[in-house]
């Protein structure tokens, strides 16, 4: 498989797991439930210490039970594969931080292994969820990771769209603010939708594919509940003349969070070349 092919996978497959935990880290409603089910495949079948579940139908009841609760997860690391035409395993450790409302705390880390179904220019669904809890953790102190999960769901499903721009650029619609701005640093900036278009068709002439590795990431939730981020990508490409190409970005976010949305939505972005867009001899 090639590499590109491979970058893409990952974005997909993380898109859809830093969605997993975001029911869980808000209060519960129909639009943030159904924006779970979104990500799980009909015959979805979880499975943990407390039994397997399979299908959709339970789901809502299940979710019900933890109203109330406070609950963090700290994705600490992920390892994506491709394991059929189909299919993608995501392996994952994560520390899990819990308040109940009678205010006992519980922290331990927990080994994810799933299963995702791909879909032809749509996001993959959850097949498969096993948990397995790894050990108990003492006395952290209570860190939200909402922000963190929404920002980095939306920033891989981003990159994906942008690496697929030539059959997905319908789809930042969902992706972009009402009123946004966004700072290329090659254009001038860029605020409607038409310009946005305008800009994205032009990158096909350039390049014929390209692959993103964020690093650096930081997230910070807003008093205004914006959320800022900060990251640093690597980017490869291949140029229209099949020369590899390579460069060094870094990003200012601000994006838009209703929480009923699938994602939430850029509103403001600054991109500063680190080491400018060139081929590699």
């Amino acid at each position: 498989m090639d590499k590109f092919k491979a970058i893409q996978f990952n974005h997909l497959a993380l898109t859809q797991y830093y969605r997993w935990y975001q029911v869980y880290e808000v209060p519960l409603n129909k639009a943030r439930i159904d924006n779970q089910l979104d990500i799980l495949a009909e015959e979805i079948e979880i499975s943990s210490q407390a039994g397997t579940t399979k299908g959709k139908m339970g789901i809502e009841d299940r979710l019900k039970m933890f109203e109330g609760w406070q609950n963090a997860h700290h994705v600490e690391n992920t390892a994506i594969k491709q394991i059929s035409d189909e299919e993608l395993s995501l392996e994952a450790d994560i520390l899990y931080q819990n308040i109940r409302p009678d205010q006992s705390r519980y922290s331990y880390t927990i080994h994810y292994s799933t299963i995702l179904k791909l879909r032809d220019n749509e996001l993959p669904l959850f097949t498969k969820v096993h948990l397995e809890p790894t050990g108990t953790v003492e006395h952290t102190q209570f860190r939200s990771a909402y922000a963190e999960n929404r920002a980095k769901s939306f920033m891989h499903y981003w990159l994906y769209l942008m690496e697929t721009a030539s059959v997905n650029s319908d789809k930042f619609k969902e992706l972009l603010a009402e009123q946004f701005e966004l700072d290329f640093s090659t254009t001038s900036k860029v605020t409607t939708l038409e310009r946005f278009n305008e800009w994205l068709a032009t990158v096909p002439n350039r390049v014929k594919q390209s692959g993103h590795y964020p690093k650096n990431v930081t997230v910070t939730e807003n008093a205004d509940h914006t959320i800022s981020v900060s990251v640093d990508f690597e980017w490869e490409g291949i140029s229209v003349e099949n020369k590899p190409m390579i460069a060094e970005t870094h990003h200012e976010w601000i994006l838009e969070n209703h929480v009923d949305e699938r994602f939430a939505r850029m509103k403001m972005m600054k991109v500063i070349q680190t080491k400018p867009f060139q081929t590699v001899e």
